[in-house]
């Protein structure tokens, strides 16, 4: 302080570095960790090799105070162990916290500049192949409704490493290629067809799709035989379940044609009671059994004496 009373301040001047220094001093314990060592084992002796009665519950009682006595034995030494190591920590964790705040700065910055970096990188991705699909459509001919781009395109033709030219390159030698080995299919006699072009398209790998060829082929065989001993099987079943024929029936022997009954004339003579419609429901049942030359005549009223 001057005399007039005014503060001098001195800056502290940092100039910058590009190298992280650190100075380091181990830190001195002053304890007394053997006269602790030599109380605790005195402390623990009467408990060494103890042994309780598991069916003497007065003894499990007492095993449970002898734990209770340990653990208060343990209790005070630990709280200092972790009071000391907390002491010990600070340091070193406001150490960390300094440092990772300064590589924060770091990853900041590289992150903006990452995520444009990306952006450009997706761009000139999508231009290649967009560019790439053209030139597809245009040499592919007849297997570029057969054969999709993306199995023709490698992801190195994406890459900026590849240039435009040499990309195009590969992608019609392997066009060439894959239209070699659709001919090749075309030509031969195949069971199924429609399957093994499919793989072909899927993977342009032509042993691959004739191997197809022959497993779907083994699989037809195997599922005919199996299908034919199933219907073998079936046979013998019916056959074995099937009801024995009936036997034939035994011939009857003509029996004599018995003589037709003679046809006789009777006559019927009867008298009856009843309501005029009754009498009239009597004819009609005489006249319906062939009974006829018969009259129902009217003899009176019957009354009650």
């Amino acid at each position: 302080m001057t005399e007039e009373g005014t503060i001098e301040v001195t800056a502290e001047v940092i100039e910058p570095t590009d190298a992280l220094e650190v100075t380091y001093t181990p830190a001195v314990f002053s304890d007394n960790l053997a006269a602790l060592d030599a109380y605790v084992d005195q402390q623990i002796e009467p408990y060494i090799g103890a042994q309780l009665d598991p069916n003497d519950y007065e003894t499990i009682k007492m095993g449970r105070t002898c734990m209770a006595d340990l653990n208060k034995l343990k209790a005070p030494i630990e709280a200092e162990r972790k009071r000391v190591k907390k002491i010990y920590e600070a340091p070193l964790k406001e150490f960390e916290a300094r440092v990772k705040a300064i590589t924060a700065k770091i990853d900041s910055a590289r992150a903006n500049i990452k995520e444009q970096v990306d952006e450009a990188d997706a761009n000139f991705k999508a231009q290649r192949r967009e560019m790439l699909a053209e030139e597809y459509a245009g040499c592919a001919g007849p297997i570029a409704d057969v054969i999709p781009f993306a199995a023709i395109l490698e992801d190195k033709w994406l890459n900026r490493s590849t240039n435009e030219v040499k990309a195009v390159n590969e992608l019609y030698e392997k066009v060439e290629k894959a239209l070699k080995g659709y001919n090749t299919l075309q030509t031969k006699e195949l069971a199924h067809k429609d399957e093994v072009v499919k793989h072909y398209a899927d993977t342009l790998d032509l042993i691959g799709a004739l191997e197809l060829e022959d497993q779907l082929n083994e699989r037809d065989r195997q599922m005919a035989e199996f299908k034919a001993a199933q219907e073998a099987a079936e046979a013998v079943k019916a056959e074995r379940t099937a009801p024995e024929p009936a036997p034939e029936p035994e011939p009857v022997p003509d029996q004599p044609t018995a003589a037709a009954p003679p046809v006789c004339r009777w006559s019927l003579a009867m008298e009856f009671q009843g309501t005029e419609a009754f009498a009239q429901q009597v004819a009609a049942t005489l006249k319906g059994m062939g009974i006829t030359g018969a009259s129902i005549k009217f003899a009176g009223v019957v009354t009650d004496e």
